[in-house]
Order: C-alpha cells, then sequence, then structure tokens
C-alpha cells in the first residue's frame, strides 16, 4: 500500500511538473526540479525506506515519459525545446540523486 501511494503521489508532482515548467521558462523549469527533488527525497524520509523514493521515481518516470511522446491527435505536454529537455534530463538525474541519498 505504501509502494502504491509513493507510486501516486510521485505521479502527481510529475502532473505538476508538467504543468509549470513552460510558465516563466527559467524559473518554471527551476521550480519543477525543486520539485521532484524535494518529493522523491520526502518519500525517503516518510516513509523510511528507499524501496519507496524508488516507486515514486517510476511514477514520475511514467508520467513524464507518456507527456513527452505524442498524443493521439499528435499533441505534446512537454517540448523538445531547452525547458522541456531540461525537465527530461535534469528532472530524472535529480530524482535518482534524491533516491541514491541515504534515507
Amino acid at each position: 500500500m505504501k509502494a502504491l501511494l509513493s507510486f501516486f503521489f510521485g505521479a502527481i508532482i510529475a502532473i505538476a511538473a508538467t504543468l509549470i515548467h513552460q510558465t516563466l521558462p527559467p524559473v518554471g523549469v527551476v521550480i519543477a526540479i525543486i520539485a521532484t527533488y524535494s518529493a522523491i527525497w520526502w518519500l525517503g524520509r516518510y516513509f523510511g525506506k528507499r524501496r519507496y523514493k524508488v516507486a515514486g521515481l517510476v511514477g514520475w518516470f511514467c508520467v513524464i515519459a507518456k507527456a513527452g511522446s505524442f498524443g493521439a491527435g499528435h499533441e505534446l505536454l512537454i517540448q523538445g525545446d531547452s525547458p522541456g529537455s531540461a525537465l527530461l534530463t535534469i528532472g530524472f538525474i535529480a530524482g535518482l540523486i534524491a533516491v541514491l541519498q541515504r534515507v
């Protein structure tokens, strides 16, 4: 149950990051990356185990991967521009760093 909750929490953070990363281009991406790192780090502190951080990162990645690929109407939520690329790469690296830190 905790893993499922962590998965959905990571997905919610990814939805928020997807929606905010295009607002005020340098600031929105920074807020999205910091929120990603903080949320995944917080999962480990709250539940006390690294596996819940991993579940949160997997939930985050599932939403980000879907938002970065073409939909039925060939729309993209995360475009291939600088803010979108930064969210995909730096956001995932920030999530990995949060997972690898001690609980």
